[in-house]
This record gives C-alpha cells, sequence and structure tokens, in this order.
C-alpha cells in the first residue's frame, strides 16, 4: 500500500516525516547518519513526543531486512494483498 504523503512535514513536533498514511502513521527510514548519538537523541525525543499526541511511529532501518521489517506492518503496507 502506498502512502497518503511523502515527506510530510508536522508543525508539533517539529519534523519531517518520510512516509505518512492517514489518519496517524509515521514512518521513518532511518539510514547509517542516525547510528549516531546525537541524531539517535533527538530520534527518540522527537517520536516520544509523536506517540505522546497519538501517532503511530514505525521506523525502517537501513541495516535490517527491508521485507522482514515491511511484513511486520501488514495493517499499514498491505503485505500479502494483491
Amino acid at each position: 500500500r502506498l502512502p497518503d504523503h511523502v515527506q510530510k512535514s508536522i508543525a508539533e513536533p517539529r519534523c519531517v516525516v518520510d512516509f505518512f498514511y492517514a489518519p496517524n502513521v509515521c514512518v521513518f527510514c532511518d539510514g547509517s547518519a542516525h547510528d549516531h548519538p546525537d541524531q539517535q537523541r533527538e530520534d527518540t525525543s522527537i517520536r516520544q513526543q509523536l506517540r505522546a499526541r497519538g501517532y503511530r511511529v514505525i521506523v525502517i532501518r537501513y541495516d535490517r531486512d527491508l521485507r522482514e521489517q515491511v511484513a511486520a506492518y501488514p495493517e499499514v503496507f498491505g503485505v500479502g494483498r494483491r
């Protein structure tokens, strides 16, 4: 299933979500830059704030199998449906 929005800007907390599925799913695609401790702290803070505001946060990591990560959320990505 394709996202409803790409590079969606959210005002509070201020961030840009890689993929957004209405009404409240934020998907972040984390590359190696997200391995840096400063970036990890910022990511954690923003994602906690999003969850506190009722968003569902999904993180797709560069260093894990993409198919397995997507398959973990069939209700979002529609895996297995054609």
